[in-house]
């Protein structure tokens, strides 16, 4: 009989410690008024949910990437080399997760399988070439995804794109002078033909924002793929999930769900809630642009858009 617990955790005075820290005695709260057969469902979404949600924060690197670069470079108020060393840093770093992120989903999508774990060709081809017409999209609509395209072989050559700081009353930014990049560039005539189009010096924060916004774009979609009928049918049971916990204010705190029947309890832990609800969002825009009619909403907008 499948259950479902909400998970606290307690310290004790005398308690090991292990690895240096703490061992904390895991409380499990059976929430009684979450029926069993609900539960059983439950799991069964889960399962077949669970890789989706792994995929959800991959977007997370590349955009906590960036806000450290605008954190650190809008905090320059001197021209302290160190510091300015630290801003060039900052974006290199963003330019790494920028190309590692489009790295994982090339090589996911080679693998991709069905939600039930079975392997599609057909699928997988679709897929391919859904991120394709992402990626190439984006490097049509925008001139700084395709100038982020050309920073970032550069990058890879271990040559610092960055090439000026400016530190002012007007502003700080972190520049990229064309010059340097053309003298670099081994890319053929017709991106050589935007750098020649550029200023003489090329402004990298607008870059890095209009980048980031693309990779939140593809990231949506690819996630949307994923989202096939097998998993719509999960909609409804993961639903109510989500609302029950609001229900008891407990959206953050860990939780299993639990065989008892079973001489050896499998647990299924579920922990990623800001996932889960991003996952969910999706569903409803899909079933929406699908025109199965209006799905209910999750409750507590709020809620969800502050994860």
């Amino acid at each position: 009989m499948f259950k479902l617990y909400s998970v606290k955790f307690k310290q004790h005075e005398d308690a090991p410690v292990i690895k240096g820290h703490k061992v904390q005695e895991m409380i499990l709260d059976e929430a009684k008024d979450f029926s069993s057969a609900t539960a059983y469902r439950l799991q069964t979404a889960i399962s077949h949910v669970s890789g989706i949600v792994e995929s959800v924060y991959r977007i997370n690197a590349a955009n906590e990437a960036a806000a450290e670069f605008h954190e650190t470079l809008s905090a320059l108020n001197s021209d302290s080399v160190e510091r300015k060393l630290k801003a060039e840093r900052r974006f290199r770093a963003y330019v790494l997760e920028f190309d590692m992120f489009l790295d994982y989903w090339e090589s996911y999508i080679a693998h991709h399988k069905c939600i039930d774990g079975t392997y599609d060709e057909k699928l997988v081809s679709d897929y391919k070439n859904l991120f394709k017409d992402l990626t190439h999209s984006a490097y049509d609509d925008h001139l700084e995804y395709q100038l982020m395209d050309m920073i970032r072989n550069q990058t890879a050559h271990v040559q610092s794109p960055v090439n000026r700081i400016h530190v002012g009353i007007d502003g700080n930014e972190i520049y990229s002078m064309r010059d340097i990049l053309l003298s670099k560039c081994k890319s053929g005539e017709n991106k050589k033909k935007i750098l020649k189009a550029q200023p003489d010096e090329i402004a990298l924060s607008p870059i890095v924002d209009v980048t980031r916004q693309c990779l939140e774009e593809i990231h949506a979609e690819l996630i949307d793929f994923m989202l096939d009928d097998l998993a719509m049918t999960e909609f409804a049971v993961i639903k109510d999930f989500l609302d029950y916990i609001l229900s008891k204010n407990l959206l953050f705190a860990p939780w299993i769900l639990m065989d008892d029947a079973t001489a050896i309890p499998n647990p299924y832990h579920i922990s990623d809630m800001g996932a889960y609800m991003y996952v969910m969002e999706r569903m409803e825009k899909k079933l929406s642009a699908r025109h199965w009619g209006q799905a209910p909403g999750i409750k507590n907008k709020r809620i969800l858009k502050s994860l």
